[in-house]
């Protein structure tokens, strides 16, 4: 009879696959976070009459970052407006 160089070990196993999902959930959430406080913070400056590169710069984002943000805020504000 041979025997596995390495063994089987069902509950390392499991225990890792759910650390690993935890770690992954965790960083995606971070992320999450991170993008919905950029969000808010462009609103506000985009709300005191900030233009798309004053704020690239005080936020110290990349421009099309920034850009892509008002976009998306423009097309949110649009689309809410245009249900009521």
């Amino acid at each position: 009879m041979h025997m596995l160089l390495t063994e089987y070990d069902e509950k390392k196993h499991l225990k890792n696959t759910f650390r690993e999902g935890r770690e992954e959930g965790e960083r995606i959430g971070r992320e999450r976070g991170r993008q919905e406080k950029l969000k808010e913070l462009v609103q506000k400056k985009l709300a005191k009459g900030k233009n798309v590169l004053e704020i690239s710069e005080e936020l110290e984002e990349e421009i099309s970052v920034i850009e892509e943000m008002v976009s998306s805020l423009t097309a949110d504000y649009h689309t809410c407006h245009h249900n009521l």
